[in-house]
C-alpha cells in the first residue's frame, strides 16, 4: 500500500491534511451560473500525509493510482494529464514557495464523485501553505482552489465543491449564494 512511504519517517514530522467529500441535495451544477446551492460535508474524504522537505521538490504517491508524481516548485511543468496535475495546480496558485513535501494521498471512498477532485486539490493547497508558512482564510482557499481547477486543470466548474469543503460545519447544511458569496450553515434535522 502506498501509505508505507511515510512509515520510515519520524512520526513527529508527519503532517496530515484532510478535506471531506460533499453531498449536494439541491442546486448542483448551478454554481458556475452564479445560482443558489446547498451542500454538506460528510465524514469521509481525502487524506494527505506529508513530510516537509528542506528543498523545493514535491514527491507524491497515491493510494488510488500507480506511480510517483514529482516536480520542483521553481519550475512547475504544464499539465501532464496525470493525477499529479492537482498537486501542480495547487502549486501554480501560490507564490514564493520554497519548501516542497513528500506525501501520500488517498481517498476513503472509490474514485470519482462527491467532489473528490476539489478535496484532492485542497489537501495539496493546505500542505503547501503549511510547509511554507502561508496563511490563507477560508475564502482565499476557496478562490485559489477554484482558479487552479479552472485555469490549470481546465474544468469549467463553480465554487460549490470548495465552499462545502471549507465552510461546512458538522451536521449543518451550507446554503450559498454563488453570486454574492453570502452563505450560512443551517442545523440539519437530527432524524436525517
Amino acid at each position: 500500500m502506498a501509505s508505507n512511504i511515510l512509515v520510515e519517517e519520524d512520526e513527529k514530522k508527519v503532517h496530515v491534511a484532510f478535506a471531506p467529500y460533499r453531498i449536494c441535495p439541491l442546486g448542483a451544477h448551478v454554481d458556475h451560473q452564479k445560482g443558489m446551492v446547498t451542500g454538506f460535508a460528510i465524514d469521509k474524504g481525502v487524506t494527505l500525509r506529508f513530510v516537509i522537505r528542506k528543498d523545493s521538490r514535491v514527491c507524491v504517491r497515491s493510494g488510488d493510482f500507480s506511480g510517483i508524481e514529482e516536480f520542483d516548485l521553481h519550475s512547475i511543468f504544464p499539465k501532464q494529464g496525470t493525477w499529479g496535475d492537482y498537486a501542480r495546480a495547487a502549486a501554480s496558485s501560490l507564490e514564493n514557495l520554497e519548501h516542497g513535501f513528500d506525501g501520500v494521498i488517498e481517498g476513503s471512498l472509490p474514485i470519482g464523485g462527491l467532489s473528490s477532485s476539489a478535496a484532492v486539490l485542497l489537501c495539496y493547497l493546505m500542505a503547501l501553505c503549511f510547509a511554507n508558512g502561508i496563511k490563507l482564510d477560508e475564502n482565499q482557499m476557496i478562490e485559489k482552489s477554484h482558479i487552479a481547477e479552472n485555469v490549470y486543470i481546465g474544468l469549467n466548474n463553480g465554487i460549490l465543491d470548495q465552499s462545502c469543503i471549507m465552510l461546512c460545519k458538522k451536521n449543518q447544511l451550507l446554503c450559498l449564494d454563488t453570486k454574492t458569496m453570502e452563505w450560512r450553515n443551517i442545523p440539519m434535522n437530527p432524524s436525517m
